[in-house]
């Protein structure tokens, strides 16, 4: 017996169709329609419609206003710990069924590979990750884009131990844009000094290499080993927190260091209590870097706007205390002091941030003070290292407009990730 064909629906009538018409034929009608879509992937569906609708949807100044009314959702995080090393992604609880749907596809998220002796996360920012894939005397980069199969796997650039390993502790590998180039930081300590060396990838080939003049080391500085994440704000200045209250940052352009004393009142706090968040603006001189610190059962967000100079003064923008937010989640006896608390992730914008207490994972939203747990590790001896937050894709991947007999249609070639169905 054949399978019945779904019967289509009835035409409109004529006075249905018009006022049908009068809707969505209003530029300013179908913008407040489309900026009531919850997520970006009902974005792109919308998209598919017709090529008018696309134009709408993908305009840079619509997906501003979007953006900030909707800014891109958490879908969940890699841990890494002393024990089980780097794990599995693990899918925040509680999504909305629309995002659920794009996080159940575990093979996407998997990054285990028997091809290497160690892989560690590099980069993890707006739906792909950075892998560094260490052995055979190289240590090869690869981009991973779970969202996106078909940009899936990609080989950045494959370096040579003795690049790879120069000065290793504060060596980096970071994807500038959208595309797979990237560019790899080494900072060189040489007494009480530090330059950086940028060698630039193209097609996985260095084709370019800069040197930063040197700037006079503080005292004791040292690269943090439990924030060692180099941040890129996307206006080519980048970051990175030290041990003895200092951010050492770098300007791309002009390839000079310069360094960000820490706020007073944090500045010899221990590394686990402290996460460098970005202050992401299109415009460089709205641009900056938050400071969450963890003292004493207290959350405190500082945020430093600078230009790319050391200028400028930290202002404290919001203090949470964590007996209230969650006290009544965590288990009992947290606050004895035998609890190991720490900061272990966050967000742009101070956003969020990942607490670990003992063996529990914690999210919390730092303004609406929404608390979660969304993990707990397998051994409760365990020490929680890092957690890289995984975030949905912005801006979106639109179809694209293809020609085709003198006319443009719309493609519907889109990844998984954009058009999903329950």
């Amino acid at each position: 017996m054949t399978e019945s064909k779904r019967p289509r629906p009835p035409s409109p009538s004529p006075a249905a169709a018009t006022a049908v018409s009068k809707v969505f034929d209003d530029s300013d009608l179908l913008w407040e329609i489309l900026i009531r879509l919850d997520f970006p992937t009902w974005l792109v569906r919308a998209a598919l419609v017709c090529k008018r609708w696309l134009t709408h949807a993908s305009d840079p100044a619509f997906l501003g206003c979007f953006q900030e009314r909707h800014p891109p959702r958490l879908l969940g995080f890699y841990a890494e710990s002393a024990c089980k090393g780097l794990q599995q992604f693990v899918p925040l609880p509680g999504l909305p069924g629309e995002l659920s749907a794009v996080v159940r596809q575990p093979a996407s998220f998997d990054l285990t590979t028997e091809c290497y002796w160690n892989t560690s996360i590099e980069h993890c920012r707006n739906g792909r990750l950075l892998l560094r894939h260490t052995g055979y005397h190289k240590s090869i980069y690869q981009v991973r884009s779970p969202l996106n199969l078909s940009r899936d796997g990609a080989v950045v650039a494959s370096c040579p131990m003795s690049i790879a390993d120069e000065e290793r502790y504060c060596s980096h590998m970071l994807l500038p844009n959208g595309g797979n180039d990237g560019l790899v930081v080494n900072f060189v300590c040489s007494q009480r000094k530090v330059f950086a060396k940028v060698r630039f990838f193209r097609d996985g080939v260095c084709h370019d290499i800069r040197t930063s003049g040197s700037i006079m080391l503080p005292a004791h500085w040292k690269v943090s080993t439990m924030n060692r994440s180099l941040l890129h704000d996307g206006n080519g200045k980048l970051y990175m927190l030290g041990t003895t209250g200092y951010i050492l940052g770098l300007e791309l352009a002009s390839t000079s260091l310069f360094f960000i004393e820490l706020p007073d009142d944090v500045r010899y706090e221990r590394p686990e209590t402290l996460q460098l968040s970005l202050k992401i603006s299109q415009q460089a001189v709205h641009s900056g870097v938050y400071l969450i610190t963890l003292v004493r059962f207290k959350i405190h967000v500082w945020l430093h706007s600078t230009d790319g100079n050391s200028t400028g003064t930290w202002v404290l923008v919001d203090t949470i205390c964590l007996r209230q937010a969650f006290g009544h989640l965590v288990k009992s006896g947290w606050e004895s002091g035998s609890s190991c608390i720490s900061l272990a992730g966050s967000g742009d914008n101070a956003e969020f941030v990942f607490l670990g207490v003992d063996a529990e994972i914690f999210c919390m939203y730092i303004g609406s003070r929404k608390v979660e747990k969304v993990y707990e590790m397998e051994y409760k001896n365990d020490q929680l290292y890092r957690i890289y937050p995984f975030m949905m894709v912005w801006p979106p991947i639109f179809p694209a407009l293809v020609q085709r007999h003198d006319q443009e249609e719309i493609s519907e070639s889109l990844p998984p990730a954009a058009l999903h169905n329950d």
